[in-house]
């Protein structure tokens, strides 16, 4: 019987991993960003597509893998559930936007799975469920049986593997599930030691090298940018690209909830993480939210402030109420994803060096860069380990970022 044309891709897709993996690798990878860059332009991207985005890149050096990082489909095995419960019951409060992430992931399982939506009853009710709540147990109860019966069925169907990670947070609320986190946990183990082993793993191949030959992270050769008019450079497209070049480059949701402030930033250390911002003052950074919830404050390099005050100076006829964003995008609003500003980065740094470079690629070369410094005696070990803290990641993170390049 001849092939169908799924079986005859699956096959080219095994043979060209094989025989020709990396370069494989990077053009899926490559063709992903095209797509996606496509999708944004034309305004095709709808909420959940926007938001399953900026979930990735939140997650990008901890759960979810990056740009580059695209794994390739594997025989689905069954995996032994654990003995124990790795966790007792899981009390703890969430903000209202993990509330929404998790029930949105439970619906794209009902969707690809059961092709059917999850009730708005059912949603009421996980509603309660993860906001600690009393909730109707037999409705809840009634629910994830079906989903215990199918769990292994459901797992090797569902791609997104932020998915299985999410219905095993709320599952771990639930009082009685006890055998089915038992079930789920060893795949999430699984997904979190592959992300970390293809992190450790990463190759720099010739595509990879031709991005950070192109890229500069010298001063002089940044300034030449900024003053070559042929660049056609905006006042925006300026500060986006300095951002991540003339101060330590950091991620871009740091800078997506920064504020202006009238006045000097007050401490928001006991605040939680969802009411505090990022505010630039003076020539100064606060930092208030971060992946590890320290506080950060660091002054602005003269260049990169400059920079800042000509944007600001800039916004004579934007709405009061934008003002007070550092970033806004073309329609002159705050960035409701940070996914949004994720891709203007790269457009900018397409429409500078003729190339594509992500925000995430941005912080690697930059890590590895660092790294070569000190390998080849310009800067010592202690000024590399202040650095990665204004980087917002240890020591051991920048070198795990960063490339081998000899």
């Amino acid at each position: 019987m001849p092939m169908t044309n799924a079986e005859r891709q699956k096959k080219f897709r095994e043979r060209q991993l094989l025989n020709n993996r990396e370069e494989y690798l990077h053009t899926q990878s490559q063709y992903k960003k095209k797509q996606y860059r496509k999708k944004y332009k034309d305004g095709e991207l709808d909420e959940d597509e926007i938001k399953d985005e900026d979930e990735n890149e939140n997650n990008d050096e901890n759960e979810i893998k990056d740009e580059d990082e695209i794994e390739d489909e594997e025989e689905f095995v069954l995996l032994k559930p654990l003995k124990r419960r790795p966790v007792h019951l899981n009390k703890k409060i969430i903000n209202d936007d993990t509330k929404k992430t998790y029930i949105r992931s439970l619906s794209k399982i009902y969707n690809s799975y059961y092709h059917k939506q999850i009730t708005d009853e059912f949603k009421e009710e996980l509603n309660k469920l993860l906001s600690m709540k009393k909730y109707n147990i037999k409705l809840i109860k009634e629910e994830f049986k079906i989903i215990d019966k199918d769990i292994y069925d459901i797992i090797k169907n569902t791609s997104n593997k932020a998915d299985i990670r999410n219905l095993n947070s709320i599952v771990s609320k639930i009082r009685g599930f006890t055998n089915l986190i038992k079930k789920i946990t060893p795949y999430t183990n699984k997904n979190q030691q592959q992300y970390i082993d293809n992190r450790a793993k990463k190759k720099f191949t010739p595509a990879i090298k031709r991005k950070y030959d192109a890229l500069s992270f010298n001063k002089d050769d940044i300034i030449k940018n900024l003053n070559n008019d042929d660049l056609e450079l905006t006042s925006k497209e300026k500060l986006l690209y300095c951002l991540f070049t003339l101060f330590h480059t950091r991620r871009p949701v740091d800078y997506n909830r920064m504020i202006i402030p009238n006045e000097k930033p007050k401490y928001e250390n006991r605040k939680k993480i969802k009411d505090r911002n990022n505010y630039y003052y003076d020539g100064i950074f606060y930092f208030y939210i971060t992946k590890n919830k320290q506080i950060q404050k660091y002054n602005v390099p003269p260049e990169l402030r400059l920079l800042i005050e000509n944007e600001i100076n800039s916004r004579n006829d934007i709405e009061e109420e934008n003002k007070k964003y550092l970033l806004l995008n073309n329609d002159n609003k705050p960035y409701k994803y940070s996914s949004y500003l994720s891709c203007d980065i790269m457009l900018v740094y397409k429409k500078i060096y003729k190339v594509s470079i992500s925000a995430v690629e941005i912080r690697r070369f930059y890590c590895t860069n660092l790294k070569y410094k000190v390998i080849n005696g310009e800067m010592t070990e202690e000024k590399h380990r202040e650095i990665a803290e204004m980087m917002n990641h240890s020591y051991e993170e920048s070198l795990d970022y960063a490339y081998d390049i000899i």
